[in-house]
């Protein structure tokens, strides 16, 4: 018997040990560098679309060679830029995050509130006094935050983009820096939450003056114009330019725009890209990252195909123009990150912060549902509505955002949940309304699923939020006659693609339904750092090497 126990305690004792030999034989090595690219304003259709025009060293790449989620959708209602890069890198929905537009009503002020506007910072880099940034309303820790608290403040983390939302979201509120493009000099810049004085090297790149040098080539297509059949004729009456008065037609030129306070110009042309990759790239060799045994972060959002896309409409030959062109600039940086850092030192994701909508005149046209609807005009139509249900029209403060907002002073004379609960019921007479849900309802509901009232819930900060918030058909938006936006909740606009490329990343694709906020997850757990604190979401488990 003894003999017996002691051949088995050698069996599990040599076993044990061929496991731990296989363990170790597991790469550890965490990635030194993660870069995250936002493409603002890119449906998932756009891979798809212009698949055939791409080079093989850009999307093509990223593609073939990483892990494409081809069914990834925003988890929320609006899907606009602020709320979109807060939700990539933290891992949750403005419920938590608290980032809930652009732009919205502030309660304890009683005004307006933008995003990233701080008043107790000051610009770096420009003298104009209103440029006064910080990620102080962002409620949630992203990424950059943990990777700082888990380095203690050995890693580097920095956000470039053209909008400065763009720019500090992503970067987060530990960053080493936050830089961002500032109009009326041409300059990418900053605010006191970062830094003091802009670095030396970002003084060098401003001092190029290379908005400038952009804008004085003009803008004509990449390829000969006849060979653009992705998109309809490129003289038409779905679009307008920003510099043309007559037709939104190539070639584009911007003479009168190379002076200082007009260099605002080049965010809408495709040279706002190669300049956010011209800075990316500067950030990168001399901040040296990627270079040491704690992993960066560098986060870099393109912001002029959105800025293009509200202009010119997704099927546009200036679309079309757009990401051809940020194909070869996916490309340079893919092999400048290859040189600096090497292949197998790095992990890519690349996403979009929202998609956007089909012009509703071009639907129409087509025998497709759509209209317009104006949110300033459903403001006099509610007060009208108020004085004559209940003879008090101060009871209503204002439309922010497909919300109402109410006085809640006001409301407390009446009754709360009656008056939201009417109101609702009035809205969805409103032709282009679909639905309307008051407060009670998303705060107390529990809506699962993907339809639009679990998308709104997602959307409501309890504290931020309004009274009532309300969801457009399919195809309707506020906005002009000519060019297109986003922010609803079908598919749209929810659907992007996220692409996940290098060090510890599988090779292949999956038409399983994924949510943003998987993002976060997924490389937090892929770097080996605790999960955003507001993160709600699981990561992305196919996507990670085996």
């Amino acid at each position: 018997m003894q003999l017996k126990k002691l051949y088995f305690l050698l069996f599990i004792s040599l076993g044990s040990f061929s496991f731990s030999q296989t363990v170790k034989k597991v790469p550890s090595s965490k990635p030194k560098l993660v870069v995250g690219i936002v493409v603002d304003q890119m449906r998932n259709d756009y891979i798809y679309r212009y698949w055939d025009r791409y080079g093989n060293g850009g999307f093509k790449k990223l593609v073939n060679s990483g892990y494409y989620l081809r069914n990834a959708h925003y988890n929320y209602v609006p899907t606009i830029t602020g709320p979109g890069h807060a939700s990539i890198f933290t891992g949750t929905t403005p419920r938590v995050h608290g980032i809930i537009a652009n732009d919205w009503y502030d309660k304890a002020s009683d005004r307006e509130l933008y995003c990233v506007k701080d008043e107790n910072v000051k610009p770096v880099g420009t003298d104009v006094k209103s440029r006064k940034r910080s990620p102080v309303h962002l409620l949630s820790t992203t990424i950059g935050d943990e990777l700082k608290l888990s380095s203690n403040g050995k890693s580097k983390v920095f956000g470039i983009a053209l909008k400065d939302r763009s720019a500090i979201f992503p970067a987060g509120h530990a960053a080493d820096a936050a830089f961002w493009y500032d109009d009326s000099t041409g300059y990418f810049i900053s605010s006191t939450w970062y830094v003091t004085e802009l670095p030396a090297w970002l003084n060098e790149f401003n001092a190029k003056q290379l908005p400038k040098s952009y804008l004085q080539k003009g803008w004509n297509t990449l390829k000969p114009i006849d060979t653009y059949s992705n998109s309809i004729a490129d003289n038409n009456k779905y679009e307008k330019a920003a510099n043309k008065k007559d037709s939104p037609t190539f070639p584009y030129e911007y003479a009168n725009y190379l002076v200082p306070g007009k260099y605002g110009m080049v965010k809408e042309t495709p040279y706002g890209n190669t300049i956010t990759k011209d800075m990316a790239i500067a950030c990168l060799k001399n901040e040296k990252l990627g270079k040491d045994e704690f992993t960066d972060l560098l986060t870099i959002s393109f912001s002029s195909p959105d800025i293009i896309g509200h202009e010119y409409g997704p099927r546009s030959v200036e679309i079309e123009d757009v990401y051809l062109r940020l194909d070869l600039e996916i490309e340079e940086l893919i092999k400048t990150l290859d040189a600096e850092v090497g292949a197998s030192n790095y992990v890519l994701f690349l996403t979009a912060d929202h998609g956007v909508a089909e012009v509703p005149n071009y639907l129409k046209d087509n025998k497709i549902p759509a209209d317009y609807f104006d949110e300033k005009k459903l403001d006099k139509q509610l007060k009208e509505y108020f004085l004559k249900t209940f003879n008090d029209e101060k009871i209503l403060i204002g439309c922010f955002n497909q919300q109402v907002f109410l006085d809640e002073d006001r409301l407390d004379k009446i009754n709360k949940q009656y008056v939201e609960q009417k109101l609702c019921d009035y809205l969805v007479t409103v032709d282009a309304i679909a639905e309307a849900y008051p407060s009670s309802a998303l705060k107390n509901g529990s809506f699962d699923g993907r339809d639009a009232k679990a998308l709104i819930q997602n959307g409501y900060n309890h504290q931020r939020s309004g009274n009532v918030a309300f969801e457009l058909k399919p195809g309707w938006m506020d906005h002009a006659k000519t060019g297109t936006t986003h922010g609803a909740s079908y598919s749209y606009d929810t659907h992007v693609p996220v692409i996940f490329y290098g060090n510890g990343i599988e090779k292949g694709s999956s038409l399983n339904y994924y949510k943003i906020t998987q993002i976060a997850p997924t490389i937090s757990d892929l770097i080996k750092i605790n999960y955003p604190n507001g993160c709600t979401d699981d990561p992305i488990e196919k996507a990670l090497s085996k």
